[in-house]
């Protein structure tokens, strides 16, 4: 939490030291807007209460549209709003019953609409082709439709003895005679910092931290790093 807060205010302090470094070196700010097309690359951990989610680390890949508005005649502050769509997987094997070589794989596949929100100020870095936009926001998630196909073997002489194989709606509840799961929640929100880099006005690499503020299943939030391509027009 700590090394979170600590990277939050660093990129505070980059905007208010862009911020002074812009009025200086420039009269004439950029303060038009942009749309873009973007990839996303998300690696996320789990933290909960509950050992066996503490396990899952989903790999999200999303392709999306984005838009930036100005919101200052003077400054180079902009709003940026965009939709998205995400696909999120992860795949866990684990020991069930070592004794008798039992085996689980846990196969999660969801499917979901993203909506990022951001606050981004732009640094046209002078004599060069350079942007520096640091940025903080707010990312809302659908998640439209998401299974868990859960295998188990067992493992006997060298080869699987027995197989068993089912699938399941993460977002409905089960009762089944051996596994019950509670349903997840489809909705998630939460928070993000980071910051791009932009050459020559169109292409972009960004870096970005974040959390979410609810559950998405009981006691258990996701956590998350993310790697960023755009092609700004």
């Amino acid at each position: 939490m700590s090394r979170i807060k600590n990277l939050a205010l660093a990129a505070l302090f980059a905007c208010g030291m862009t911020a002074n470094a812009q009025s200086v070196q420039s009269t004439t700010p950029v303060t038009s807007g942009w749309q873009s097309v973007w990839f996303n690359w998300n690696k996320s951990k789990v933290k909960s209460d509950y050992k066996e989610f503490n396990a899952i680390k989903f790999n999200q890949l999303s392709l999306g549209y984005s838009r930036a508005f100005s919101v200052s005649r003077d400054l180079p502050l902009f709003v940026e709003g965009g939709l998205g769509v995400q696909y999120s997987y992860d795949k866990e094997t684990k020991i069930f019953n070592e004794t008798a070589n039992v085996y689980h794989t846990e196969k999660y596949r969801v499917l979901s609409a993203v909506v990022p929100a951001n606050f981004l100020y732009r640094w046209d870095i002078p004599s060069s082709k350079l942007s520096l936009m640091p940025y903080v926001g707010l990312d809302f998630r659908f998640n439209i439709v998401g299974r868990n196909r859960r295998e188990a073997a067992m493992i006997g002489d060298g080869s699987i003895q027995d197989f068993d194989k089912k699938s399941y709606d993460l977002y409905e509840d089960s009762k089944d005679e051996t596994y019950s799961h509670k349903a997840w929640n489809r909705f998630q929100w939460g928070w993000h910092f980071g910051v791009k880099l932009q050459y020559d006005k169109h292409y972009t690499i960004g870096l970005s931290w974040g959390r979410e503020f609810n559950d998405f299943a009981q006691n258990s939030k996701i956590r998350s790093r993310a790697i960023t391509l755009e092609y700004a027009f």
